[in-house]
């Protein structure tokens, strides 16, 4: 008999259709608006901020305004103190003082005044001082612009010489300020209105001695402080007899008092830097020629180079 084959039906596989995800529109809104909500934020923070930057650029351009503007009336109010300015302004403070009893003395006064200082139409009338003017002294004090004229200020110092009613010579000593108002171009200069005299100026300047403080500075111990300041003794002594030539093997600015003084006292103090040492010292030098002592406040940077100190820098203050 023959065989009968069943034949089997393929199997038929039918693939699973992926489900289609849905989206989920409410929590996508959620995230568009807190976007938004953000976006609003940068962009208000970054409103302020140009605003705050805005402002600050302002106020910086008043500054800067307000510096130029004083610097410029600062300069404008300047005078340059030339060669020729100062040799003129010496020369006549000298003839201007000195005011003579002797009428020949005084009409010669008037007469290189009238040619050599002063400007058209100032007028130098006859004295009727019957004493006599001799400027002691006379130190330059300011130049600049008073009331847009330029002005230059000496500190003099005078003897007027009178006679009493004994007939008996009188000398009295007196200081002011003597202001000369002149002009100068290339051709030279005037005296273009009359000097005039006021009060010295007080100085009222309240100022403190330049000073340090130890706890700003990092402390060494006893045995290389103790070193370091005999060092700086040693240093002195050599300063006070050398020339600057000769003290260029021990600092790097050299500089030497040449025999003019010795050293009278020291007083010091070692601190430490990273690289170096800081040594203040108040010293006191007495003067060869008289045994006037003075004392200075100086400051050094010690180095040690081959085991040996060396000063890589001198000040003389604190």
């Amino acid at each position: 008999m023959k065989e009968r084959r069943i034949k089997k039906k393929d199997k038929t596989t039918s693939e699973k259709i992926p489900k289609v995800r849905r989206v989920q529109t409410k929590a996508m809104r959620r995230f568009f608006w807190a976007g938004i909500f953000l976006l609003s934020i940068s962009g208000v923070l970054a409103f302020l901020q140009t605003q705050g930057l805005r402002v600050k650029v302002s106020s910086l351009n008043k500054e800067v305004t307000t510096i130029q503007q004083r610097s410029q009336k600062e300069a404008s109010n300047s005078v340059v103190l030339t060669p020729e300015i100062e040799s003129f302004m010496n020369r006549f403070v000298a003839l201007y003082m000195a005011v003579s009893d002797d009428s020949e003395t005084q009409k010669l006064r008037q007469k290189t005044l009238m040619n050599d200082y002063f400007a058209q139409g100032i007028k130098e009338g006859n004295s009727i001082f019957s004493g006599k003017r001799t400027l002691k002294a006379a130190a330059f004090i300011s130049l600049k612009k008073v009331a847009g004229v330029s002005t230059a200020s000496y500190k003099v110092t005078y003897i007027i010489e009178t006679k009493g009613e004994d007939d008996q010579p009188k000398e009295v000593t007196a200081s002011q300020l003597l202001n000369i108002p002149f002009q100068t171009s290339k051709e030279g200069s005037r005296v273009i209105s009359y000097p005039y005299f006021t009060a010295l100026r007080e100085n009222k300047e309240k100022a403190k001695i330049l000073d340090f403080d130890p706890n700003d500075f990092e402390s060494v111990d006893s045995h290389i402080r103790m070193k370091v300041m005999v060092y700086i003794e040693e240093f002195l002594e050599k300063y006070t007899k050398s020339s600057s030539a000769d003290m260029r093997y021990m600092m790097d600015d050299p500089e030497g008092l040449q025999g003019s003084a010795s050293v009278d006292e020291v007083t010091s103090q070692v601190f430490k830097e990273k690289d170096y040492f800081v040594v203040k010292a108040a010293v006191k030098f007495k003067d060869k020629g008289t045994d006037l002592i003075w004392q200075e406040n100086m400051s050094f940077e010690v180095v040690k180079k081959s085991d040996k100190y060396y000063v890589q820098k001198l000040n003389h203050t604190w």
